[in-house]
């Protein structure tokens, strides 16, 4: 299974530091469908900067990609959301987007991702909820895949889920933040047209809420959200396939939170 045509937005508030994030998500971008268009928003208008983002994305490929510097935002993080509108616009004039996907400027997305999500969503689509992504983030020195956003374990039997056979299920994790979303059109157009247009739509910070999506719309009856995570229950592992790295690895190593702390492997726990 694969895309046909991906529109990409991705914010990018302007740092040098953080340029090489940039560069390598956008390595992924061509695999991600058929045919791909990136939006890239940014705080910045700067000839110099302009190319800089540019050749950070292009990287002398084939790849559609357009800058936008929002003006009039009212407040920096608002840039966020600035995405929102260039989506209406793109869902309005061409109907042959098949998907859209907003990403925050270092979340690495695969073609694998990619396939997890499209089989996911046939397999949940009677459920209605959607498929999700788990963020994760490396230690220095280990193999180890740590959680970034899930900070506290749960039980198996306890967490929501949707059972696709005897070794495969879907969970519903009780922190669903993914710092991105991926919709076809026919959530997008349950997006741009519901409560998640709106920034006031979650209990998340501004930025935060740009990349909810449905998250938090239409939830089922007694589930955290709408997202849920595919589950192998033969290995007891988080699908590998549904795990996206959020690549400055900065929760990980940070003391005084409880973001990454905890292993993927360890994330569920099993009654013996």
């Amino acid at each position: 299974m694969e895309i046909k045509k991906l529109a990409i937005a991705v914010t990018f508030h302007y740092a040098s530091d953080r340029i090489k994030y940039l560069e390598k998500i956008a390595t992924q971008f061509n695999s991600l469908g058929n045919e791909v268009f990136v939006h890239i928003f940014t705080n910045e208008n700067g000839v110099d900067k302009m190319l800089n983002i540019m050749r950070a994305v292009k990287q002398d490929r084939e790849l559609a990609v357009n800058i936008h510097t929002p003006t009039y935002l009212g407040h920096p993080y608002l840039l966020t959301w600035s995405h929102f509108h260039t989506f209406r616009e793109l869902f309005n004039t061409d109907e042959s987007i098949s998907h859209f996907m907003y990403l925050e400027d270092d979340i690495f997305i695969t073609k694998k991702n990619i396939e997890y999500w499209l089989r996911s969503r046939e397999a949940l689509r009677n459920n209605k909820v959607i498929p999700s992504f788990l963020r994760y983030e490396e230690k220095e020195g280990s193999k180890a895949m740590y959680a970034t956003d899930v900070k506290t374990r749960s039980s198996f039997d306890s967490l929501p889920k949707v059972k696709e056979s005897e070794i495969y299920y879907y969970l519903n994790l009780p922190q669903p933040y993914q710092g991105m979303y991926l919709l076809d059109r026919e959530l997008m157009y349950e997006h741009l047209n519901g409560p998640s247009s709106i920034p006031e739509c979650t209990p998340w910070g501004i930025r935060e809420k740009a990349a909810a999506g449905l998250t938090f719309v239409n939830v089922p009856k007694d589930c955290h959200s709408r997202n849920f995570i595919g589950y192998d229950f033969e290995t007891k592992c988080v699908d590998p396939n549904s795990l996206i790295h959020h690549l400055p690895n900065n929760y990980v190593s940070k003391m005084g939170t409880l973001h990454g702390k905890i292993k993927v492997d360890e994330l569920i726990i099993h009654a013996d």
